[in-house]
């Protein structure tokens, strides 16, 4: 089957991932999207806008996944082309651009259910095997924390705790100057680079402040670290939906946070290192690409297919 991702907004990543998810599963699968977007890179298969080739890509699709509603929009969709639309923030009035037509739409399992009453969530795919999410090697002689915030030249991230958390981590560094730790700040680089970074550190910090947790986190686990968010019930159920597993990440809110590192750095990094290979391990059983894509997308698959 063929199919074809694509995205036009901020979450081309999580499109991108998605593909390749796909790929993994066997599908002859391909991402359009914006490899470029302020200070944020990501992969794709080809760029937006659409040229020649992602067109005709687009033209044999056997389905799309139209990643956020908008190129739905446009004139040169093929709108009889089976469609599914996926949602990965809260932007519920693009739907109404593809609702009369019938297709299906999902939400990823974290905290954007809420924005979307009655629509099938699915879990948020991590290509497990694809090398960029592969655990790195963790220094032995320091503990190595990554924080790697979304968008900061926009406010919305102020109200996720962005300077609060940076003054936290240098905090840290003052209150146990008995522990040598490495913070890694990891800001408008491309997606390859802040995984790397990422797979090389013992914690990684996601953000503390909604209740939610991201990509950041399901990342964290496949590069074995240990997660830190403030995930709340509500995000938790939704993700033990699809892996019928307790969730392992480390929860805590922006002010409790220095606390929580206090504790987690006493740790030997030997520890913390075992700690996250546990994580990486979750994953494989708990998010297995084939699995998750059998169980939670063929549905939606079958039924864009019989509209």
């Amino acid at each position: 089957m063929k199919i074809v991702h694509i995205c036009q907004t901020s979450v081309a990543g999580a499109a991108w991932s998605w593909s390749e998810a796909f790929k993994e599963a066997g599908y002859d699968s391909y991402c359009i999207a914006r490899q470029k977007i302020r200070d944020l890179e990501f992969p794709s298969d080809c760029d937006w806008p659409p040229g020649p080739i992602s067109l005709a890509k687009l033209q044999e699709a056997d389905l799309i996944f139209c990643h956020q509603g908008h190129p739905y929009r446009q004139e040169w969709y093929p709108k009889a082309t089976p469609t599914v639309f996926c949602y990965h923030s809260p932007q519920s009035h693009v739907w109404r651009h593809g609702e009369k037509d019938g297709w299906p739409w999902c939400v990823i399992g974290q905290y954007q259910p809420r924005y979307y009453p009655g629509c099938a969530v699915v879990p948020n795919l991590i290509p497990l095997k694809h090398p960029w999410f592969q655990s790195g090697p963790k220094p032995t002689d320091r503990v190595r924390i990554a924080y790697s915030p979304s968008q900061t030249d926009r406010k919305g991230w102020d109200d996720k705790g962005y300077e609060q958390t940076l003054d936290i981590l240098a905090e840290l560094q003052q209150v146990v100057p008995e522990v040598p730790i490495e913070i890694d700040i990891i800001t408008a680089v491309p997606l390859e680079d802040c995984l790397k970074r990422k797979a090389t550190a013992h914690i990684v910090i996601d953000e503390c402040v909604t209740g939610s947790y991201h990509r950041s986190s399901l990342e964290g686990l496949a590069l074995g670290c240990v997660v830190i968010n403030n995930c709340d019930a509500a995000s938790a159920n939704n993700l033990r939906a699809p892996t019928g597993q307790d969730i392992p990440f480390v929860r805590t809110c922006v002010d409790t946070l220095l606390g929580t590192l206090n504790n987690l750095v006493h740790a030997t990094p030997k520890k913390l290192a075992e700690e996250g290979q546990a994580n990486r391990e979750w994953m494989e059983t708990g998010m297995d690409t084939a699995s998750m894509i059998e169980r939670w997308f063929r549905p939606l698959i079958d039924e864009a297919l019989a509209v």
